[in-house]
């Protein structure tokens, strides 16, 4: 008989991190990308929506036991990462992780190691950017899932769970737009790769889009659990890949009410 799972759910958070890869702002340089994710004006954007969003969310979890890490470079303006530091210390186990500039998947991957756990037999790799949020029960749902589907395949091999209902809240100075989203192709937000603690990939080894043309993937189309903001500020295209549903205000506020801990006039409010 197998040894049981001892999985660690670690939810990764890039927060203005300086990549020489893998995004296309790393286009400009490493010294542009840094004046750009630097600026101040630009900084206090991420705060504002890191404050209003992806830090109550992942708050309101209603299974605690997850890790954050947290990812900065290591030129992270002292201000900023010592507000970064006060914001997430109410969380039970959250670090912030500095880097160099690495791609993508080795500065994840190192963020990743940094707070793994000695007795975990698997990661659970969680992806969050800091502008989007998860439902309440997201973290739940993935360690209820995640052990389960990889026990479907080869024992070394990971497995995807992505949750692809969720809102989309479109943010510009005309007002903001909430709607509701059913996705055809995995999403970045709150999407999970489970693997044994010492294999390679994590969630972040390929394009999210593309997760399940290399993996055993599981998609869940019924539970909303993510909102997704499109602003200026977005390094990627944020294009609804499936189906758009337009909620009525009051399917909205029941939607929020169940799954998020966030008001339709609070959401509509943001700015960016």
């Amino acid at each position: 008989m197998p040894a049981p799972m001892r999985p660690q759910a670690i939810v990764v958070v890039r927060f203005s991190y300086v990549a020489d890869a893998g995004f296309k702002l790393s286009r400009s340089g490493l010294d542009g990308v840094r004046r750009t994710l630097y600026a101040p004006d630009r900084l206090a954007r991420r705060f504002h929506l890191f404050e209003a969003l992806a830090l109550p969310s992942l708050a309101a979890q209603t299974d605690t036991d997850f890790t954050l890490a947290l990812l900065v470079g290591d030129d992270f303006p002292p201000d900023a990462r010592a507000r970064l530091e006060r914001l997430i210390a109410p969380l039970g186990d959250a670090h912030i992780v500095a880097l160099p500039p690495y791609n993508n998947y080795k500065a994840t991957k190192a963020a990743i190691e940094a707070v793994r756990r000695p007795e975990a037999t698997h990661l659970m790799t969680i992806r969050l950017d800091d502008d989007d949020a998860l439902g309440k029960d997201c973290i739940a749902a993935h360690k209820r899932i995640a052990p389960e589907l990889a026990a479907l395949g080869p024992a070394d091999a990971p497995a995807v769970v992505c949750f692809n209902n969720g809102l989309f809240l479109e943010i510009d100075t005309g007002g903001s737009r909430l709607f509701g989203v059913i996705e055809k192709l995995p999403i970045s937000v709150g999407t999970c790769m489970i693997a044994p603690a010492d294999a390679r990939p994590t969630v972040f080894s390929t394009d999210h889009r593309r997760l399940h043309t290399r993996w055993n993937c599981y998609t869940e189309a019924l539970t909303p659990r993510f909102i997704r903001t499109v602003h200026r500020d977005n390094d990627s295209a944020a294009n609804v890949s499936g189906e758009r549903i337009d909620y009525t205000p009051a399917k909205l506020d029941a939607v929020l009410a169940q799954h998020f801990p966030f008001t339709r006039a609070a959401l509509e409010a943001l700015s960016a």
